[in-house]
């Protein structure tokens, strides 16, 4: 059985409506995403408008020439904030919160981000790379490369969600199939290394986690294991409390319990109501 087919990697459909994916409620790293490169941006326009004058773009902008990029490799990290214009930054807050969502709730705000930000220092690699070869200088800002992983991400774990694009319904493989056609039209056509960058990302994004399959479903059983024994802990726990309170209520009876002491009991009696209810059986 390929791992795409196994039970971890089967496509659940939390978000939006029906078997669409729109509409997300946002999610703390996507709000902060969004902050933070608001943030900025209006720093940006505070320090003299957008402009390659403008000291945070000198300062933090991807840029190859000179050897800045690695010279000074904050530069991997402050590109991903940092936004050339109104139209630039809009669409990638619309990005941002229609696809971080997506894998931050499936792996949590800390592995999201690592992603994220692993996945824009790929995008500025791939940018450099389509720079030298056109022998082009521009310097690179904008997260548009990150939020492209994390698409490519989403496209690898479920490429069979259906979303909207504008007023199209399409399943998510299909919408990264488009975006890298039109990417791959635009860098042979047009010479444009900013879409390199965007071209680099989705392919990181998909590959990745893709080949990495495997793992991820490794990873995914060993959080299920933890949570178990975990569960197995807390009720061993918990079922040596009600022996304790139950020995109390028969030396001293039920008006001695606290409300702590009550609320073990009445926790541990609904649990047991529910196993009752499920087949289940408690340990002892």
């Amino acid at each position: 059985m390929a791992w795409q087919d196994r039970a971890y990697n089967r496509e659940e459909r939390p978000f939006g409506m029906g078997n669409f994916s729109f509409l997300l409620p946002p999610t703390p790293l996507a709000i902060g995403l969004m902050v933070a490169c608001l943030a900025v941006f209006i720093l940006e326009a505070v320090a003299g408008g957008i402009s390659v004058g403008n000291p945070l773009i000198s300062w933090g902008a991807l840029e190859f020439q000179g050897g800045l990029a690695f010279i000074e490799p904050w530069r991997w990290i402050t590109y991903q904030y940092l936004h050339a214009g109104g139209w630039h930054i809009f669409a990638n807050l619309i990005g941002i919160y229609f696809f971080v969502p997506m894998l931050e709730q499936r792996w949590g705000w800390r592995r999201t981000l690592l992603f994220y930000t692993v996945g824009g220092i790929f995008a500025g690699i791939t940018f450099g790379l389509m720079s030298a070869f056109f022998h082009m200088n521009s310097p690179l800002v904008g997260a548009s490369g990150s939020i492209l992983a994390v698409l490519g991400a989403c496209t690898a774990i479920m490429p069979n969600m259906r979303v909207l694009m504008l007023v199209f319904p399409m399943t998510m493989r299909t919408m990264a199939v488009l975006f890298g056609i039109l990417y791959l039209l635009t860098i042979i056509g047009d010479r444009n290394t900013a879409d390199a960058a965007h071209l680099g990302g989705l392919i990181f994004g998909f590959l990745l986690v893709y080949a990495g399959g495997p793992f991820y479903g490794r990873y995914q059983r060993r959080m299920h294991i933890r949570r178990a024994q975990k569960a197995v802990q807390y009720e061993i726990t918990e079922d040596k409390q009600v022996d304790q309170i139950l020995q109390k209520v028969h030396d001293q009876g039920m008006n001695s319990l606290t409300r702590r002491e009550r609320h073990i009991l009445q926790h541990a009696t609904e649990r047991q109501r529910h196993a009752d209810m499920s087949g289940g059986r408690r340990r002892h």
